[in-house]
C-alpha cells in the first residue's frame, strides 16, 4: 500500500492510515532478525520519517491526539540514526573511495574499513546491551495505537495546508542561509527541510504530474544532501585517529564532492524554492481540488453506468 492519501477518503482519516501502516512496518523490519540487519534498521528509519512528517502535518494544524507522539518518535528515531550513520559511513568510505582511488591506496582503505567496522560493532553492541531494541518496540507498538487518536483541527485540503505552508518557509529560509553562509550544518538544516516536504508532497502527489515533479526534485537533492552529510560524519569520525589516513588529502576530495552535490541539489530545487509560499500552496491546493472534482465526476458516471 502506497505511501498515499486517496481522493475518496478524508485527509484526517488518510493520515491515520498511512502512519499506522508505516508504524507497523517498522515494527516488522525491526523483529525479523535479533539484532535487526542494516537494511531492516534503514527501512525503519525511512518509515519513522514518514510518520514524523504526518505528525508535524497534525501539529501544525493544531490537532489533537498527539501528546507525547513527536518526543517518542524522535527517541527511536536517535536509536537508529546512530547505528545507520555507521553504517553510512562505511557506504561512503567505499563510494569516495570509487571516485577518487588516489585519496586511500589499498592498504589505508583496508585499514579505515576496520576502524569503521568496529566502530559499526560496537554501536550494535551497545545498543543490544541497553535493551534498546526492546524500547524501540514498545514505543512503536504505543505509537501505532495512539495514532488512531490522531485528528487534524481542519477538515479536507485545510488538514494540510498549514503543515506544507511551514516547511515549505522553513525549507526556504534554511536554502537561503546555506547558500550565504556555506557551512555543512546549514546544508544539514535544509536537507530535513526538503525531505519533510519530500515526504509531504508524496501523501498527494497522485493529483498531478507537476506535484509528482516537485517529489521526484526534492527527492533527488535530499539524496545528493545525503551523501553531503555523510562525507562531513565520514571525515568527523577519521580525523579522532590522525594516523589513520592522510586527513588533508581526504579534506580537499571531500570538499570538492560536496561542492558539487550541494549545487546539483540546488540547481534541482530552484523552480521549486523560488515561489512565495503562499503561491505553492495555492498551487498544491488547485491539484488537489482538480483531483478531487475528477475522481468525483468518475465516482458519478460509474453509479449511473451501474443504475442504467
Amino acid at each position: 500500500m502506497a505511501y498515499r492519501l486517496r481522493p475518496e477518503e478524508s485527509i484526517a482519516r488518510g493520515l491515520r492510515r498511512v502512519a499506522k501502516k508505516e508504524l507497523r512496518s517498522a515494527r516488522n523490519e525491526l523483529r525479523k532478525a535479533s539484532p535487526p540487519r542494516d537494511e531492516a534498521i534503514h527501512e525503519a528509519r525511512k518509515s519513522i520519517k514518514k510518520v514524523r512528517a504526518v505528525v508535524e502535518l497534525v501539529e501544525a494544524d493544531d490537532g489533537r491526539g498527539l501528546g507525547g507522539c513527536s518526543r517518542r518518535l524522535r527517541n527511536v528515531n536517535r536509536t537508529l540514526s546512530r547505528l545507520r550513520d555507521a553504517d553510512a559511513m562505511l557506504g561512503m568510505l567505499t563510494k569516495l573511495r570509487q571516485q577518487h582511488p588516489p585519496v586511500f591506496d589499498e592498504h589505508t582503505f583496508a585499514r579505515l574499513r576496520r576502524r569503521l567496522s568496529s566502530h559499526k560493532h560496537a554501536a550494535m553492541e551497545a545498543a543490544e546491551d541497553d535493551g534498546a531494541w526492546k524500547r524501540v518496540d514498545r514505543a512503536l507498538r504505543t505509537l501505532r495505537q495512539d495514532a488512531r487518536r490522531w485528528r487534524p483541527r481542519h477538515r479536507r485540503f485545510g488538514a494540510l495546508a498549514a503543515g506544507v505552508e511551514v516547511t515549505y518557509r522553513r525549507g526556504r529560509k534554511a536554502l537561503a542561509r546555506a547558500q550565504k553562509r556555506q557551512q555543512a550544518d546549514d546544508f544539514h538544516e535544509w536537507r530535513k527541510h526538503v525531505k519533510a516536504l519530500w515526504y509531504q508532497l508524496r501523501l498527494v502527489e497522485g493529483c498531478s504530474s507537476e506535484i509528482r515533479k516537485d517529489a521526484r526534485a526534492l527527492h533527488q537533492a535530499e539524496t545528493w544532501l545525503g551523501d553531503d552529510h555523510n562525507l562531513v560524519v565520514l571525515c568527523r569520525e577519521l580525523s579522532k585517529g590522525t594516523s589513520l589516513c592522510d586527513l588533508e588529502r581526504l579534506r580537499r576530495a571531500a570538499n570538492r564532492i560536496q561542492c558539487e552535490l550541494r549545487r546539483k541539489a540546488i540547481a534541482r530545487t530552484g523552480r521549486i524554492y523560488r515561489a512565495e509560499p503562499g503561491v505553492f500552496l495555492r498551487r498544491v491546493k488547485r491539484a488537489w481540488r482538480a483531483w478531487q472534482r475528477q475522481t468525483s465526476s468518475r465516482d458519478t458516471k460509474r453509479r449511473r453506468h451501474a443504475a442504467a
